[in-house]
């Protein structure tokens, strides 16, 4: 029941955005998990992405993840920066939550013209972004600390990027990265995860993605310790 409940608070299908391929996943590791995405149509026409990822594993996380859900989606139609929004959130979790209960947060908001993406990352993995015929990734990385570690002292910062045909952007949670090999010595890390979107970049959003799983399960021989979630943007026109 609370597997089915979550799965309802997940965006299925992913609403289409002009010009943008798109493709996303949740896989937990348990019948449910913290793990988060959420796609969200703004009144203006522009768009909401989100990704985080809950600390913990099973019930505890997931009643949190469905939290996060509810508040994103009461701040969406209200006119306030990213910024903005992401302090009122951090107050909320820490003022409500478990000294013991973080989360690692990045949203961003596609522009009304579609060609301009501003974002926020609450010390979540920094989503690894490769512009058209460049080989170097490029990680989103402006923020501020996790989602309930401390109230909001200062300000969390934002940074906006244009986007572009033939951009690509990938967000993921760290199921991934941390993913081990077999003998648990090797997490799968960061560089891998890149090289593997490197090699697959000019496919679909949905090939990316499922080339990303199916090299996380060769790593690993298919042994899954960690939710994992995956969001791929193309940018098409």
């Amino acid at each position: 029941l609370a597997k089915n409940i979550q799965r309802g608070l997940l965006p299925d299908p992913l609403p289409d955005i002009q010009g943008f391929d798109l493709s996303a996943i949740n896989i937990s590791s348990r019948q449910v998990g913290g793990d988060y995405f959420d796609l969200i149509e703004m009144p203006n026409n522009g768009h909401i992405l989100a990704i985080a990822d809950v600390t913990g594993k099973g019930v505890p996380a997931s009643l949190l993840m469905a939290n996060l859900q509810s508040m994103l989606h009461a701040l969406a139609p209200i006119d306030v920066t990213l910024a903005e929004a992401t302090g009122s959130i951090n107050d909320i979790i820490h003022n409500n939550t478990p000294a013991d209960k973080f989360i690692t947060f990045f949203w961003g908001k596609i522009s009304q013209d579609r060609k301009v993406f501003k974002y926020v990352n609450a010390g979540h993995n920094p989503p690894i972004l490769f512009r058209e015929n460049s080989d170097e990734p490029i990680l989103l990385e402006a923020g501020g600390v996790i989602l309930g570690a401390m109230p909001t002292f200062l300000p969390y910062e934002s940074d906006e990027i244009s986007i572009k045909k033939g951009d690509l952007i990938v967000f993921f949670t760290d199921g991934i990265t941390e993913a081990l090999n077999p003998e648990q010595t090797e997490e799968y890390e960061e560089e891998r995860l890149a090289e593997c979107i490197r090699k697959n970049r000019h496919k679909t959003a949905v090939e990316i993605q499922d080339a990303i799983i199916a090299d996380i399960n060769a790593f690993s021989n298919n042994i899954q310790y960690d939710d994992i979630t995956i969001i791929v943007m193309k940018v098409e026109e």
